[in-house]
């Protein structure tokens, strides 16, 4: 039953904070729509903000989904990077039908919304840090076509991948076309190293 509380505290908070923002929704406004008293919530959460990141976690079991689905395949590391950017794009264009606009990156417009919160806590670095997965080591002496070429700091890399990502899904945002990311492949490549297609 507890468990069930806490699951719909957060439930509740991801679809309200996506549909709006974090700064927009009140404690009062989640536990409303939740159907639970302020005490509830204050028994699973000390405060809004581990609300706020409880929901960032939440996001990132969506988005870890996309990633394993297409880092959990037998394909070259840059197809299976293709195939993420490919399942991101199909994410945020199922969330554009769902809610009339693309979203951007949940995880990313909240844990900036976060870190700007006056002596609020630092999001949790952990999620970003996952995403160096991107990048699959090359195996020792390996040419094989599809991997990520010989010298290559596959952490670097992955950063300046997932900055542009970052971007390019902002963009996305703004002009309301998921296509976008789908459209980055080849600047991706370029940004780790990689040939283009």
């Amino acid at each position: 039953m507890a468990d069930d509380t806490r699951t719909r505290l957060v439930q509740t908070a991801r679809a309200l904070i996506h549909g709006s923002s974090y700064a927009e929704v009140g404690v009062g406004d989640l536990c409303r729509e939740a159907g639970v008293h302020r005490g509830s919530l204050y028994h699973f959460f000390p405060s809004k903000e581990a609300v706020g990141l409880a929901v960032i976690d939440a996001n990132w079991e969506v988005l870890k989904a996309v990633l394993d689905e297409a880092f959990g395949s037998e394909a070259p590391p840059l197809e299976r990077i293709d195939a993420f950017l490919d399942g991101f794009t199909g994410m945020l264009t199922a969330a554009r039908e769902r809610m009339g606009t693309v979203p951007g990156c949940a995880i990313g417009n909240l844990a900036l919304e976060l870190s700007g919160q006056p002596g609020g806590p630092a999001p949790d670095r952990r999620h970003p840090d996952r995403l160096g997965a991107l990048l699959p080591r090359r195996r020792r002496g390996s040419r094989a076509p599809g991997h990520v070429p010989a010298g290559v700091d596959a952490d670097v890399a992955a950063v300046r991948a997932l900055a542009y990502l970052q971007g390019i899904t902002l963009m996305a945002k703004a002009y309301d076309r998921p296509a976008l990311v789908a459209e980055a492949k080849t600047a991706v490549r370029a940004l780790i190293g990689a040939p283009a297609h």
